[in-house]
């Protein structure tokens, strides 16, 4: 604290200096009236715009050394300063602000109106989309959910080719029991492998693919006849074991679709929901009286 009152105590010597450099005296443009904040201490004025001490004390950072702070405010008083006279410089420059203006109307009226359909939203909606919610839409829209990408489930190890018991591990990739997940997981750590656990999530065949070295078939052709899979070369042995397969062109399993589903009707309820809200306020505005129709006499 002692270099932040250190430095407000030098900032009227740091004022002189910026007057003397950048010319910022207290000037009163012809026809301006300065509304000054009640409560606050002015340091500097450039017409009707205003930088109080208790504004510099906000952004001065703390733990500064009494050199670093006078730097600090000095340069902000500079910088606040130039952006104050750019502005009123382009004001006098571009007289006609009426396009501004509109857009500026039209900005502020957008965030109001956005902002009250979220608290709205937000109000109407905090509960969960229901599972039954869920199915009945994926039931009668499945030709929205035709896959583009093959998906797989399974485990992906890759380990060297020097690893001792490979045909233990052998063995244990192809059961999906916890015990068999937990040894798996010990020797891959034990060897410096690599494992990968996703019978619970779905992968696109193309990003195993990847993760595999450079196959005679592609990965995709193997799929409709064998579960489980082991590639080699010189460094590694990579096994596969796929527990679920869904093909492209086939329907998205459920689960992979779950989340979009329930983003798509949490959107067409509330859609639905703010269609409702304008329909009853117009419906309201024209039940009172309060929307004027003016219309040209036919004669």
């Amino acid at each position: 604290m002692k270099g932040l009152s250190q430095s407000l105590r030098n900032i009227s010597g740091v004022l002189l200096a910026l007057v003397s450099v950048s010319l910022l005296v207290s000037c009163k443009w012809h026809g301006s009236v300065t509304e000054y904040v009640y409560g606050k201490t002015p340091i500097v004025e450039i017409g009707t715009d205003v930088l109080y001490m208790e504004d510099l004390k906000q952004v001065l950072p703390l733990g500064l050394s009494d050199a670093d702070s006078t730097l600090f405010a000095e340069r902000y008083i500079r910088n606040w300063a130039q952006d104050v006279l750019f502005y009123q410089n382009a004001i006098r420059n571009i007289p006609d602000t009426k396009d501004i203006d509109r857009l500026v109307e039209n900005y502020r009226r957008s965030l109001i109106e956005h902002e009250y359909q979220r608290r709205l939203i937000e109000q109407k909606f905090s509960s969960e989309i229901t599972e039954e919610e869920i199915e009945q839409f994926f039931n009668d829209n499945q030709r929205l959910f035709v896959l583009d990408e093959s998906l797989l489930k399974g485990l992906y190890l890759k380990i060297p080719v020097k690893s001792h018991d490979l045909s233990e591990i052998r063995k244990l990739y192809t059961l999906l029991d916890d015990e068999s997940f937990e040894e798996i997981e010990k020797y891959s750590i034990r060897n410096a492998g690599r494992c990968e656990f996703f019978y619970d999530n779905w992968r696109s065949v193309a990003e195993l693919e990847v993760l595999l070295p450079p196959l005679d078939d592609p990965l995709e052709s193997q799929l409709e006849d064998n579960s489980s899979f082991e590639f080699k070369d010189e460094e590694y042995i990579y096994l596969l074991n796929v527990s679920q397969y869904a093909p492209k062109g086939g329907i998205e399993p459920l689960d992979h679709a779950r989340g979009r589903i329930r983003g798509l009707l949490l959107n067409n309820n509330e859609v639905a929901y703010m269609r409702n809200i304008k329909e009853d306020l117009y419906d309201a505005a024209l039940e009172k009286g309060r929307i004027t129709f003016y219309q040209k006499k036919t004669e």
